[in-house]
C-alpha cells in the first residue's frame, strides 16, 4: 500500500480492507468527500424493474423479518450489482436518522463512489463483509455499523447486495448470521424457483435432516448437463458461472443416474452426500401418456366429490394448463352450482387491494373507497365457490386472515365492526411450487395445509397422449367447419411436435391467429405457420425403435443430444418413446 494510504488507514485494519482503502485512494476519492452519489427517479425505477428478485424473492423474507428489524436500530438495505440501493426497510426511527448517510433508494454505494463500505466493497470481494465505525474510508459514514453479503443468481452472476446498517456504537451481535440467513434462503428459493418442464433439481448434503431447507446444495440439470446451482453447491464445488452449460452429471458425480426419490451419492470431490433428484413435470420414460389421461379424468371424479364434501381443493399446473377451466367444471357439476363462482387472481390486483376484495369494506373505509361500500368476494361467494387463482402470489399479511376466515367462516369488512357468516368452499390454483415457497418462508405452511386438503395436478400439454387430435377438437370448436378451414397433416404434426410452454392458452391462441389471417375454403398449410414455429417445426422422419434406441446410446442417455443426432426436437423423440412403450 502506498504510503499516503497507510497513513490514512486506521490501525487494525483486516487486510481485506486496506486493500479497499487502497482501491479508494485510487478513485480519487478523499476522507473528507462530502460528495453523495445518485441516481434520476427514472434510472431507479428502471433498475427496480430490473431486479425483480427484489420484490419476488428479498420482500417477503423482510416482511418475516421486520419485527427483528423494528426491535433494533437497524435498517435492511438492498442494492443491484452496481451497489445502487433499491429498497430499504427498518426500524422508523434510525431510517429518519440514516438519512443523512444516504442510505435511501436512489443512492449509488460502490467503492467507486463512497470508499470502502460494506456494500461496494463486498461487491468488490464478492463475499461477506462487515465495515464499522472509523474503517469507513469516507468520515461522514464513520457512523455506521454495517454488514453486507452479495446475492448469487443460480447462474453464479452477482444480483446485488444485502446490508443490514446500524449506528455503529451500537451494532447487531447477530449481524452476519441474520445476513447470510437471508441471503441463504433468497438463493435457495431462487434455484428452486429457476425449475421448468426440462430441468430437473439435485439436493445434497451431509446431513439428510437439512434436505429440504436452505442450508441444503442445490444443482440444476437439464437431462445430464449443469444449468445452475445456489451459492451453497457453487463454493462446495468450486463452480464458476463457465461451468454452467457444460460440465456434465458424470463430471461430477460419475455414478448417477436420472430416477427420482432419495438416495446418497458419491461425488468427484471424494465425499459422499445424502441427495434427493426432484424431477421435471415431463415423464422421461414413465407409465405411458395414455396413463395421463386416464389417471386425470380419476383424478377429477375425486375432485369432484372433493369440491361437494366442501373439501378444500388445490389445483396445480403450469401456466394456461387450464386450472380456471377446471374449476368452473367441477363448480358446474357440483351442488354448489346453485351458487355464485367468484374468482379473484392474487397476482392480478396490487396487494393494497386484494385485502379489500376478498373482505369487502365500509363506506369511507379508506380513501377511494366506494361511499356505497363493497361486500367482497368472500361473501359473494356465500353458497357457492370462491376461486383463488395464484394463491402463491399472496401477500404474506393477508395469508393470516385468510387462514382466520377459512377456520371460522366468518368475515369482517374492513372498517366494519359487523362479523358476516359465510359458506362456500374453496378452489385455489398455483403454478407455483407452495411447498417450496413455505420452506424458502414466503408461505404459511398451516395456509397450504388447509387450502389444499386435496390437491389436483394438471399436466401440461407435452405430456398429453393424443395432441393431434386435441388440436383438430380445438380447430372444429373455433368454427373451422362453417368457414370451410381445415388443417393440413404436415400442419397438425407440426403443432404437435411443439413444447408449447405456455400451454392450451398458447396453443388456443395460435389457432386464432391462423384462423383470422385464413381466407373461406382455405387448407392451412406449412407456409401459413408464423416463422417462428415454421423454422422450428418437427421434421417427419422415418425412424426406427432401433434408431432411436442407438442414438441415446450413442448420447450416453442425454435426451437432447440424441434428439439432435436424430433430426428431431427433444419433446417428439419423448412421446416417440411413450408412444412405443404403450404399444409393447
Amino acid at each position: 500500500m502506498p504510503p499516503r494510504a497507510l497513513s490514512l488507514a486506521p490501525a487494525g485494519l483486516p487486510c481485506l480492507l486496506e486493500n479497499s482503502w487502497q482501491r479508494s485512494l485510487s478513485y480519487g476519492l478523499t476522507r473528507d468527500d462530502d460528495a453523495q452519489p445518485w441516481v434520476a427517479t427514472s434510472m431507479l425505477k428502471d433498475a427496480r424493474a430490473e431486479n425483480g428478485w427484489v420484490n419476488h424473492l428479498a420482500a417477503p423474507l423482510l416482511a418475516r423479518l421486520r419485527p427483528q428489524l423494528a426491535s433494533h436500530p437497524s435498517i435492511m438495505v438492498l442494492s443491484d450489482a452496481t451497489g445502487l440501493v433499491l429498497e430499504t426497510h427498518g426500524n422508523r426511527d434510525f431510517l429518519q436518522k440514516a438519512q443523512r448517510y444516504a442510505l435511501a433508494p436512489g443512492n449509488l454505494w460502490g467503492e467507486h463512489a463512497r470508499g470502502t463500505n460494506a456494500i461496494g466493497t463486498a461487491l468488490a470481494l464478492q463475499r461477506h463483509c462487515e465495515v464499522s465505525g472509523g474503517e469507513h474510508y469516507l468520515s461522514r459514514n464513520a457512523g455506521l455499523f454495517c454488514s453486507a453479503s452479495p446475492v448469487f443468481r443460480p447462474d453464479g452472476q452477482i444480483a446485488g447486495v444485502l446490508d443490514l446498517s446500524t449506528p455503529a456504537q451500537a451494532p447487531r451481535r447477530d449481524a452476519a448470521a441474520l445476513i447470510r440467513r437471508a441471503v441463504c434462503q433468497i438463493e435457495h428459493e431462487w434455484a428452486t424457483s429457476a425449475l421448468g418442464a426440462d430441468r430437473w433439481l439435485l439436493s445434497l448434503h451431509h446431513d439428510p435432516s437439512v434436505l429440504g431447507s436452505a442450508q441444503e446444495l442445490l444443482l440444476i440439470f437439464a437431462d445430464q448437463t449443469l444449468l445452475g446451482a445456489n451459492k451453497l453447491a457453487m463454493d462446495e464445488f468450486s463452480l464458476t458461472p463457465q461451468h454452467f452449460g457444460e460440465l456434465a452429471l458424470q463430471t461430477l458425480f460419475p455414478e448417477a443416474s436420472l430416477q427420482a426419490g432419495e438416495t446418497t451419492l458419491a461425488a468427484s470431490n471424494t465425499r459422499r452426500y445424502y441427495a434427493r433428484q426432484t424431477l421435471p413435470a415431463r415423464r422421461y420414460i414413465g407409465r405411458g401418456a395414455a396413463f395421463v389421461k386416464d389417471q386425470l379424468a380419476k383424478e377429477k371424479e375425486k375432485a369432484l366429490r372433493i369440491v361437494n364434501a366442501g373439501i378444500a381443493l388445490c389445483v396445480t399446473g403450469e401456466t394456461g394448463s387450464g386450472k380456471e377451466y377446471l374449476a368452473r367444471e367441477l363448480y358446474a357439476r357440483s351442488q354448489w352450482r346453485t351458487g355464485n363462482f367468484v374468482a379473484i387472481n392474487c397476482a392480478a390486483l396490487p396487494e393494497h387491494l386484494i385485502e379489500s376484495e376478498l373482505f369487502g369494506y365500509v363506506p369511507g373505509a379508506f380513501t377511494g373507497a366506494s361511499p356505497k361500500g363493497y361486500i367482497g368476494k368472500c361473501r359473494e361467494a356465500d353458497g357457492g365457490v370462491l376461486f383463488l387463482d395464484e394463491i402463491g402470489d399472496m401477500p404474506l399479511a393477508l395469508q393470516t386472515r385468510l387462514l382466520r376466515v377459512l377456520q371460522e367462516k366468518k368475515v369482517t369488512p374492513l372498517g366494519a365492526n359487523n362479523v358476516y357468516d359465510v359458506n362456500f368452499t374453496l378452489i385455489c390454483a398455483t403454478h407455483q411450487d407452495l411447498a417450496a415457497r413455505v420452506q424458502a418462508g414466503t408461505f404459511r405452511e398451516d395456509l397450504l395445509y388447509r387450502i389444499q386438503e386435496f390437491h389436483l395436478r394438471i399436466p401440461p400439454l407435452r405430456e398429453w397422449q393424443n395432441v393431434d387430435g386435441f388440436i383438430r377438437k380445438l380447430w372444429q370448436e373455433l368454427g373451422a367447419a362453417s368457414r370451410g378451414l381445415t388443417l393440413s397433416d404436415e400442419v397438425i404434426a407440426t403443432l404437435a411436435g411443439r413444447p408449447w410452454p405456455g400451454n392450451v392458452r398458447q396453443l388456443l391462441s395460435q389457432l386464432r391467429v391462423l384462423m383470422a389471417l385464413a381466407e373461406d375454403g382455405d387448407c392451412i398449410t406449412l407456409a401459413d405457420l408464423p416463422a417462428e414455429i415454421a423454422t422450428t417445426r418437427q421434421p417427419v422422419v422415418a425412424l426406427t425403435p432401433k434408431d432411436e434406441q442407438s442414438a441415446i446410446d450413442e448420447a450416453q442417455g442425454n435426451m437432447s443430444l440424441a434428439a439432435k443426432k436424430l433430426g428431431i426436437s427433444r419433446s417428439t423423440l419423448y412421446r416417440r418413446l411413450e408412444k412405443r412403450q404403450i404399444s409393447s
